[in-house]
This record gives structure tokens, sequence and C-alpha cells, in this order.
């Protein structure tokens, strides 16, 4: 048996499963805010699931945890995380190892997305795709020759943090124009107020009257035909557009898959996204290369945290 725990900003979710990745029992509890909590939380998660589901402790025989920021896998550490302040050079795999007695293996939280979304029967069969997730900010990962990417010390395919613009929007990481300032549900709530500012007809202001303007609002006012919403999604899919056109380049991926929250809009990122990959990405290298949204995508971080333990395992004898 294997455990995969995926670690949100808000929530903390966990699967154990078979070696054939078959989910045995999930689990979720609450991200605490203390480094210290957040290791009791997981070992208590991974304890529970054993137990309800009547497995004993000493069956599992590793477990993979999935973590959002720069992470040294080698070393299992966290060295700092935007969802969670307390780590900082957090060493989490020792942590839970001592906690449970089960071996550790620490991944990117996208690296684990990326394991969990090759899963998905529309996946499976490709060996060279690139993932990326669209949500608060956004992620990414990369499988290459049938085995995923993870850099040299499982910090990588920060699809984020490409400069789209040198002079452009301050990044909370430090750099300026990052795609996730332009392309994010962050951004698409940023360039929605911005418009709003100057357009006093948009069903927007009627929908914020009484609260703050989100990113589920907009896409709403722009799937009924919203002016100033659907003006929105066309501005952040075609930042997005041309950051998949630099992945394309440089990756030929068969597929670029997209998950997270914001992906569930793609009837409305889509043509946009695909309108400027034609334009601009390189002829000989984009006209096979198919984008995909992800369906299933409530487990699929653990299960591919789940994963990456199976691997880590099978390839460390």
């Amino acid at each position: 048996m294997f455990a995969g725990i995926d670690i949100g900003g808000t929530s903390i979710k966990g699967v154990i499963t078979d070696s054939e990745c078959n989910i045995i029992t999930s689990g979720q509890v609450h991200t605490p805010d203390g480094a210290e909590e957040i290791d009791l939380a997981i070992a208590g998660l991974i304890n529970d699931m054993a137990r309800d589901s009547g497995i004993r402790r000493n069956r599992i025989r590793a477990a993979g945890i999935g973590a959002a920021g720069a992470v040294d896998n080698r070393k299992g550490l966290v060295i700092t995380s935007p969802n969670i302040p307390a780590w900082k050079n957090h060493p989490l795999a020792k942590n839970i190892k001592e906690l449970t007695r089960i071996k550790v293996v620490l991944e990117n939280d996208a690296t684990v997305a990326t394991a969990g979304a090759w899963l998905q029967n529309n996946i499976r069969g490709m060996s060279n795709w690139i993932m990326v997730t669209l949500g608060t900010g956004i992620g990414g990962g990369a499988v290459i020759e049938n085995r995923i990417y993870t850099g040299q010390n499982g910090s990588s395919l920060e699809i984020g943090h490409m400069t789209i613009d040198i002079n452009g929007r301050e990044c909370p990481c430090g750099n300026r124009g990052c795609l996730e300032r332009y392309a994010s549900a962050t951004a698409l709530v940023q360039t929605a107020l911005q418009h709003m500012a100057s357009d006093r007809t948009s069903s927007l202001h009627r929908r914020t009257e009484t609260g703050r303007l989100t990113s589920k609002i907009i896409y709403e006012e722009a799937c009924a035909g919203d002016p100033l919403a659907l003006k929105s999604f066309n501005e952040i899919s075609t930042y997005l557009g041309y950051g998949m056109v630099n992945l394309i380049n440089i990756f030929n991926p068969q597929a670029v898959v997209f998950g997270g929250g914001l992906s569930q809009a793609y009837r409305l990122i889509f043509p946009v996204v695909k309108s400027v990959v034609r334009e601009h990405a390189m002829n000989g290298l984009k006209e096979r290369t198919r984008f995909i949204h992800l369906r299933q995508q409530s487990r699929m971080s653990a299960m591919g945290a789940a994963r990456m333990a199976i691997e880590h395992l099978r390839y460390s004898y």
C-alpha cells in the first residue's frame, strides 16, 4: 500500500492506494497555520485513513507528499512556499517519517498534479506533454519520454514565472511581468477591476455590491454575455496563449494539459489560446499539439503523490 498527500493552503487531501494506484480510501483535513501543526495533521490523516480502511500502518510502504513552492526532493525540504509562510527550509519528509515510521517522498505540488493527470484515460498513451495548472497562480509540469521531469532537485517548470513583460506588473517572486500576473485567476480579477473603474454598465458592479469580485463571478457573467467579463477573459487568455507559444516552441509536446480551478472555464479560454498559438508558434512544432482540459481533479494530486512514491520505490532498487 502507498499513501498520497496533497497539501493545499486550506485543506490537506490524502489517499491510500495499492501498487497500481487504485484508491483504497481517501480523506481530508483542514490545513493548520503552523509548521509543526501541519506535520501532525499529515501524520494524523495517514493514521486515520489506515485505521478507517482496516490497513495496518506497517503495510504502507511509502508516502508521497506534494507541497506548493520550492522543494529539494533529495533532502526532503520545503525551501519556501507561497501557500504556507511558516515553511522555511522545513524538513517535511524527515518529520513525517519520524511521526509515521513510513518512508516519505517529497515533490512539488505541480509535479504530483502531473503524475495524477497521467492516470486519466485521455492522457494515457502520451509520452511527451506539458501540464499547466491554472488557479490563484500558475504552475506546471512536464512528461518527457515517459518520465516526469523534476529538474535537479524537484523544483522545475515554474511556468507561472516565465517573463511575459520585462517592465510589467510586480510579482511576489521578486520579478516583474510573470505570466501568472496576467493569466491566472488572480490576474482575471485584477484585469476586470481595472476595466470596471471606467465602465459602469457591467453586470459585475451589481454582483459586487455586497461582496468582493471573484473569478467565479466573472466566469458566470461572461457565460451570461457580459461584455466586460468577456473582455477580461479574452485578455488573460491572450497572455496565456503567448505563454503556451513559448512552451510549444521549446518542448514540441503532444499536448498541453490544463488543470486547476480556472481551467473549468476552458470553453472561454481555449479558443483564444489556440488562436494565439496558430498565429505565433513555429511552423512544424504547433500543428499536432492538443489542448486538453482535465475533468476529474478532486483527488488527482493526492493520487499523483502516491504514484510518485510508487515510482520512487520501484526505481530505488
